[in-house]
């Protein structure tokens, strides 16, 4: 007979006849619970109970051995009694043994739980802590001691033959143990704060602790089993209130965090290596050119980076950091400061290689860059946009023509070859300006450039192509030209002042490379109302022969002076009298000769506006025209 047939049976009799599990017990004189044991198949009546329940439910005994109506047949009842309480115990040591296999499955497992904590612990208290090892978080410590407790007493209970009295006081003395190591984790553990976060693919592990009493940050290195530490090193400035942590790469963990007077402090941990491991090398170095970030259309970010200053563009504000303002930290990270307050974090991305003779970035290596705040701040990645060849060694910042210059961050760099870059010595910022096109000169025997410092001019110029510089302070403000016939003579055109087309200067000349000037001309005119014209030229072809133009306001003509006393006196140059050929440009020389080119100015129709050519052998005391 199946005892779950016949529990669901007598269930289907008794709900049929609307009585409770309670009121078939009574009629019985049975318990409800027996009643509930026969209705899910874990017993079975005796056997002088199933006239009673046929009588009870109006059916016949057969009906209810079989489990279901109608079913009536002359039937052993007795056998088929013995029979399903055979099975009922045959199920009962089933579902025993079963328990018992879970049982020691568990205690297994819970054995070897404590095994293998009980051996970290061990490890830690007589190897790794000697060693200046931690655990990452305090309180894991004792957390382990509750899994040791634990595990140990189910292990006991589940392993062990059931002895009531031994498992008592099993469970007494794992109680006892679990309230004295609370005790002990309530009264150590929370005057420190861990702080424990994870690179993306957790690879690289940041732990933090600190002080809640004084605010001391101490980071820790030499990570094991994700849990034990070393204090690699303490953070300069205590921390009060919360501390962010940012991943920039895989191996670059931003902390930010305010001191106890307010600040905003930084510190980046690093795991990797961009070089080959083993030599130091300084970030500033690696960073050498232009970045910018392509991923932005409007108020681009973008990074200047030279041997002096690095240069920041954000958000439409510029900031200007002296290499003194960086702190690098590992080789793969820098901080630059303002006012010893962390401005912006510089990472180098994992796709930066660097050159092995240079310790430049190569090609296709991008940085990251992230403003330092407690505030959400998403990192940007920057491209370098500086020419970079297969070969570093001749890496420069600038790319120059020949005789060619530019100022950058700065710096003023010139090519005398149009490849190999020099830097002229002193900072030429906010000079640009102050540059035309004839009021420098790069050459061979002389290379002359201005200057300003407190509100101060001066020249700054080279004798030997660059190898040595010297500076000497000018007394003069507008330098309209420079011009150098050798490393020694040399000549100033100055205007001081400026109306209605017509300037107040003077010429200037020196003899002995720049160091002294002397006046020579106060311009075209009788003594004391000399003067120049707002776009006049000066130009000497030797130490004695020079010309100056006197062009008009409006550029309907132009006149020619020349001198040849060094400026002293000058007279009128006058090929064409006509009002035609009006318009007299400066000479130039080419192939040995001088040229001269006279136009008809602003208002010249005549022949298409088409102008004459003259030229001068002898430095222009004769002239004639071009055929």
């Amino acid at each position: 007979m199946d005892s779950e047939k016949f529990g669901k049976f007598i269930k289907e009799l008794r709900l049929k006849n609307h009585m409770t599990q309670q009121e078939l017990a009574q009629k019985l004189n049975l318990t409800d619970k027996a009643i509930s044991k026969w209705e899910r198949g874990l017993g079975f009546p005796d056997i002088t109970l199933l006239n009673s329940l046929a009588e009870i439910f109006h059916v016949d005994v057969s009906e209810i051995l079989n489990g279901e109506y109608g079913k009536k047949e002359k039937i052993d009842v007795e056998k088929i009694v013995q029979e399903t309480i055979e099975k009922i115990e045959n199920k009962k040591e089933e579902k025993r043994l079963k328990r018992n296999k879970i049982k020691k499955i568990t205690g297994i497992i819970s054995l070897f739980v404590c095994f293998v904590f009980f051996v970290i612990q061990c490890g830690y208290f007589f190897v790794l802590r000697n060693h200046e090892f931690e655990y990452v978080i305090d309180s894991l410590s004792y957390i382990f001691n509750f899994i040791i407790t634990i595990t140990a007493c189910v292990s006991f209970l589940c392993l062990l033959k059931k002895n009531t009295i031994r498992n008592i006081i099993v469970c007494i003395v794992c109680i006892i143990l679990f309230g004295i190591n609370l005790i002990f984790m309530l009264t150590h553990v929370f005057h420190n704060r861990s702080i424990v976060t994870f690179s993306d693919n957790f690879s690289n592990e940041l732990v933090l602790k600190q002080d809640l009493e004084n605010g001391k940050m101490t980071i820790y290195r030499n990570i094991k089993l994700f849990i034990f530490g070393k204090p690699r090193e303490e953070f300069p400035y205590p921390a009060i209130g919360d501390v962010k942590t940012q991943w920039l790469t895989k191996d670059i963990c931003n902390v930010t965090y305010v001191d106890v007077d307010g600040n905003l402090r930084d510190y980046v941990a690093t795991y990797g290596d961009r070089g080959n491991g083993i030599s130091y090398y300084y970030v500033t170095n690696t960073l050498l050119g232009d970045w910018v970030d392509f991923n932005k259309n409007e108020n681009v970010t973008k990074l200047s980076v030279d041997d002096e200053k690095i240069i920041v563009t954000k958000n439409g504000t510029t900031d200007t950091f002296e290499l003194s303002d960086c702190k690098q930290f590992g080789t793969i990270a820098i901080v630059l400061y303002k006012n010893e307050i962390p401005k912006y974090v510089i990472a180098l991305n994992e796709n930066c290689t660097l050159d092995e003779k240079t310790d430049i970035i190569k090609k296709g290596g991008t940085i990251t860059i992230v403003d330092v705040s407690m505030e959400k701040t998403p990192p940007e990645e920057l491209t370098c946009t500086t020419y970079k060849a297969e070969d570093l060694e001749d890496y420069h910042l600038v790319s120059l023509a020949e005789n060619d210059y530019i100022i950058k961050n700065g710096i003023l760099y010139i090519s005398y070859n149009g490849k190999d870059i020099i830097k002229v010595p002193g900072d030429f910022s906010g000079v640009e300006s102050l540059y035309t096109d004839d009021n420098y000169q790069i050459s061979h025997d002389k290379t002359v450039f201005l200057t300003k410092e407190d509100n101060k001019m001066y020249l700054v110029y080279s004798d030997d192509q660059g190898e040595t510089w010297e500076k000497v302070m000018i007394d003069t403000a507008h330098i309209q030209s420079i011009q150098f016939l050798n490393s020694d003579v040399g000549y100033i055109f100055e205007f001081l002042d400026v109306a209605m087309g017509t300037a107040f200067g003077k010429i200037l000349k020196t003899t002995d490379g720049g160091k002294t000037w002397n006046t020579v001309s106060y311009g075209i005119g009788e003594e004391g109302n000399q003067v120049f014209k707002t776009s006049s030229k000066l130009y000497f072809v030797t130490e004695e022969i020079g010309f100056l133009t006197m062009p008009h306001t409006a550029g309907e003509y132009s006149d020619l002076y020349i001198t040849t006393d060094s400026g002293n006196q000058f007279s009128q140059v006058i090929l064409e009298e006509n009002d035609i050929y009006d318009y007299y440009s400066l000479p130039e020389i080419k192939d040995g000769k001088l040229i001269l080119e006279i136009s008809q100015g602003s208002d010249g129709d005549y022949h298409g506006g088409d102008s004459k050519t003259y030229l001068s052998d002898d430095n222009g005391n004769s002239w004639y025209i071009q055929q």
